[in-house]
């Protein structure tokens, strides 16, 4: 199973180090600019984007991951859902062996981690499918989202030879602002730093005495 990572960009220890030794203002904003453009960049679980799709990787296999929110919006979402209410999740397989497996699809509150999580399972479900076949390789999954939360959608396949293929992703109901906020804040940091650093190295003009007047 592929996992998502936080894209390297934030420089390595050693460059930091010497950054900030020739300009401890300017490495600061850098570091600050350089970890705050990273951060959106992280994938959650097994869910990523590519080619203008939401991607939901299964073992070897592909599916397509979209959500909607069909009595509020006409928009389509990947991770991060707006909105609370009435919400579908559409997942489209792009390999046919998926047809021929069941899926099995639940969704939990995120309690901070599988430990926790499989401690109370039952506790924690807030809407579950049985495995099932889908023919088709298209699956519909609705639910009513009451409440604002962080969840952790869990899709597990099982095959007729012992596969047994389960992928996680976290996403958010109602709290899209809350999950981009320490990126915004990051970022203000990092001008609020530029900004300092113009102020401490731009030009000063030097105005020049005025001539004293020869003695009468």
């Amino acid at each position: 199973m592929r996992d998502g990572g936080v894209v390297p960009i934030c420089p390595t220890i050693e460059g930091v180090r010497r950054l900030v030794g020739a300009a401890p203002i300017c490495g600061l904003a850098f570091l600050l600019a350089a970890c705050a453009f990273s951060l959106p960049a992280a994938a959650h679980g097994r869910l990523g984007a590519a080619e203008g799709r939401c991607r939901l990787y299964i073992g070897p296999d592909i599916m397509n991951f979209t959500g909607y929110l069909p009595d509020t919006s006409k928009s389509e979402f990947c991770e991060d859902i707006p909105a609370t209410g009435h919400m579908i999740i559409a997942l489209d397989a792009e390999q046919d062996e998926l047809r021929d497996m069941p899926v099995e699809i639940r969704i939990v509150k995120d309690v901070g981690g599988e430990e926790k999580e499989n401690a109370d399972l039952d506790a924690v479900t807030v809407a579950y499918r049985g495995p099932r076949l889908y023919p088709t390789g298209t699956i519909n999954f609705e639910h009513m989202f009451n409440d604002p939360g962080y969840f952790v959608g869990i899709v597990t396949v099982t095959g007729d030879h012992g596969e047994r293929w389960v992928s996680r992703f976290p996403f958010s109901v109602g709290k899209t602002f809350f999950r981009t906020l320490p990126y915004y804040v990051l970022m203000a940091s990092a001008v609020l730093a530029l900004f300092f650093i113009y102020l401490r190295h731009r030009p000063v003009s030097l105005k020049s005495e005025p001539k004293a007047s020869p003695a009468e």
